[in-house]
């Protein structure tokens, strides 16, 4: 599976969006440096994308949407799920431990958590992908975009993994 994010400034970088969603691409939209109407067109246009090729979006956060295709760009690849989760308390961080385990993007939304005990997650998440090799995106100051080994990173992203929350 491959992943782009895209930061578009305004609603004319609305074609690359399209591009590599029509692509089979996985698509991270963040909206955050865009004025509220424009980002509301872009929303729109998104919206178009998925009812026309199929697929789902999901907000992650205010600003920031994940588009998923209904086929995955590359050949062989096993399917074109992003698993979201909420986890509430740090008990639950076994969850976000198995589905990337099974080679699952995992999309972690701690915005419910207190900051320290967000922290912690983020701290497991960090280890977890030093074990088992991936990358970590920050999607929003409490979203975090986890992706196995072997998936394409973002071409336009640093690795955020050492901020703190």
């Amino acid at each position: 599976m491959i992943l782009e994010t895209v930061r578009p400034r305004d609603y004319n970088d609305v074609g690359r969006v399209g591009h590599y969603f029509r692509e089979g691409v996985l698509v991270v939209m963040d909206l955050t440096a865009m004025a509220d109407d424009e980002a509301r067109q872009l929303v729109d246009f998104a919206a178009g994308l998925i009812c026309g090729r199929g697929g789902d979006m999901q907000r992650l956060s205010p600003k920031v949407f994940l588009l998923i295709p209904s086929a995955p760009a590359r050949p062989g690849t096993t399917t074109g799920i992003v698993k979201r989760l909420r986890p509430r308390d740090y008990n639950e961080v076994l969850y976000v431990g198995h589905y990337f385990r099974n080679g699952i993007p995992v999309v972690m939304d701690l915005t419910t958590m207190a900051d320290d005990e967000a922290q912690q997650l983020v701290d497991f998440a960090a280890g977890l992908i030093c074990a088992r090799g991936g990358d970590m995106e920050r999607l929003s100051p409490k979203v975090f975009l986890l992706l196995p080994s072997g998936m394409a990173k973002p071409s336009d992203v640093t690795n955020n993994t050492e901020q703190t929350i």
